[in-house]
Parts: C-alpha cells; structure tokens; sequence
C-alpha cells in the first residue's frame, strides 16, 4: 500500500528537480549574456588613425622594372629587400644600456589583436620605391631599414612638410603626410634653435625608438612665436590654436594657416630643420 505513494512522490520530487534545472539554465543564460554585454560594451572609440600607403602605380611599375627581385642578393637572404637585423651594436654604441628595453625601444607590436598594420605599411610604402635605407633629416646619414621592430636605430614621423630626402607618402584619415625620419644618435643630442638659442623645448630621449609617430615630433616644441615661413612676420596665431598646441594636440601642426601680412598660405606651424642645431656627441654616455 505505501508504494504507490512512495512512487508518485519521486516522480513528483523528479518533476521538480527538472523544473528547477530548466529554470536555472534560463537565468544562468540569461546571466551569461548580461555579463558579456557589460565586459564588452559597445563604445565609440574615436579617431581611429587609419594608415594607408599612397603607391604610385606608375612607381611602382618603374621600380619593378628597374630592379628584378628575384635575382637579388639581399631577397634571396632575406626573403625581403630590407635588412635583416643580426645584432644592436648600433643602438648599444648611441643609447645607455639602462634604457635598452621594450618602454625606449619597439621590440614587437603590441596591439591586442596581433595586428601589424603599422610596420606593414611602412614597409610597403618604402618598398614600392626600392628604399632599403632612408637618410636622417637633420645629420643626412643613411638609415638601414630592417623588416621587423626595431625598423630604423631611429624614429619614423609624418610631416605635412618634406624637409630632407625621397618623398615617400602615406595616409592617415585619408590626408597625404610625407615619411620624415630622425637618427637615435640626433634624438639623443643636444638640440637648440637658431634662432633664440633656447634648447629645453626639445627632449628627444623620450621617444620610442624604432617606430613611428603620427605627428611632427619636431614641430612639436615650441620656443619661438610663429611666424610667417615666407614673410617671417609674426603669425599671430589665435589664442586658442596656441592653447590646443601646449595641451599636446599636434594635429593643428598638420593644418595650413594664412599670414594677415602677406596672405602666404601655407603649414606655417611646421619648424624648419634649418633652424636647429644639434650638438652630437656622446655626452649622455657618460
């Protein structure tokens, strides 16, 4: 007589244990989904600095023509026209071996994703012209241009404005800008204007070397007041673009201005490397 009751108090007991599962797998989806929605929000991430190379197809044609790669010493090595690097002995003669690390030098890319967008590229860009090094532009010595981080014993920059050596474009946002490159050993020494003889708006060993720098890192210092490159009367530039230049907003370099003298228009904010003077030597060893 008791098992009948026994039995339908299991099933019953089973139906509600099911029923309690069911339920939990719906909240702990439920739950799931939640916590993804939070730990990966959608967000608008702002600027995206999107690099792109301006090829001449024609140059490109030239240069293909010009050279047959296939019967080239340093692809056959290398598997690529640039250098492969074997060794630092360069960078250990110019920076102190306390700062030979991955924070003063780019050792390897460090985006999330993996992605090499940067250092593809550049070397694309100066491929396609047959540059396997590229000069410095304010000291004019050539720069080997090597086919993984560290690319240069120096920094990559863009310019609005070429100062020195083969014009090679790339894009950012769809503007052209001009690859402008800078050696360690002048980034490491003591740099000063020519005109006001003031030398502490520069500090060229901060930066990372062996990459590149979406900005004129030498226009980026500011000692003199801006004047006009054709006239060199005072620019007079607006109080606010003055504000946006100290607060680290470089783009504005990028930017073309009209001189009220003489109605010049042109990047009047870019610095001529004429104007500089460096003083190199091995001071910073020491």
């Amino acid at each position: 007589m008791l098992l009948k009751p026994t039995l339908l108090a299991a099933a019953t007991a089973a139906n509600q244990q099911q029923n309690y599962s069911d339920e939990y797998r719906k909240r702990s989806n439920t739950l799931l989904s939640n916590r993804s929605d939070k730990r990966w929000p959608k967000r608008d991430m702002g600027p995206q600095f999107e690099l792109r190379c301006c090829i001449d197809p024609e140059i490109l044609r030239i240069n293909v023509d010009r050279q047959y790669y296939f019967e080239d010493e340093t692809v056959r090595v290398n598997g690529s026209v640039f250098h492969k690097r074997n060794d630092y002995n360069n960078l250990l003669s110019i920076i102190p071996r306390a700062k030979f690390n991955g924070i003063h030098i780019k050792m390897e890319d460090d985006c999330p994703q993996g992605g090499d967008d940067v250092r593809l590229c550049l070397l694309k860009s100066l491929g396609a012209h047959n540059l396997r090094s590229i000069p410095c532009v304010q000291c004019k010595d050539e720069l080997k241009v090597y086919d993984k981080y560290p690319l240069i014993d120096g920094v990559f920059y863009i310019s609005p404005v070429s100062q020195f050596g083969p014009k090679t474009e790339i894009s950012l946002d769809g503007r052209r800008f001009y690859l402008q490159q800078l050696c360690a050993r002048c980034l490491w020494s003591d740099w000063s204007c020519k005109n006001c003889g003031k030398d502490e708006w520069f500090d060229g060993r901060s930066f990372v070397l062996g990459t590149l720098y979406y900005y004129d890192i030498v226009s980026a210092g500011r000692c003199c007041p801006s004047v006009c490159q054709t006239c060199r009367q005072p620019l007079g530039v607006r109080d606010q673009l003055a504000t946006q230049l100290a607060n680290g907003n470089y783009a504005t370099i990028n930017e073309q201005m009209t001189c009220q003298a003489c109605g010049s228009s042109k990047f009047h904010l870019v610095r001529d490397i004429k104007t500089i003077h460096v003083a190199r030597g091995p001071s910073f060893c020491e």
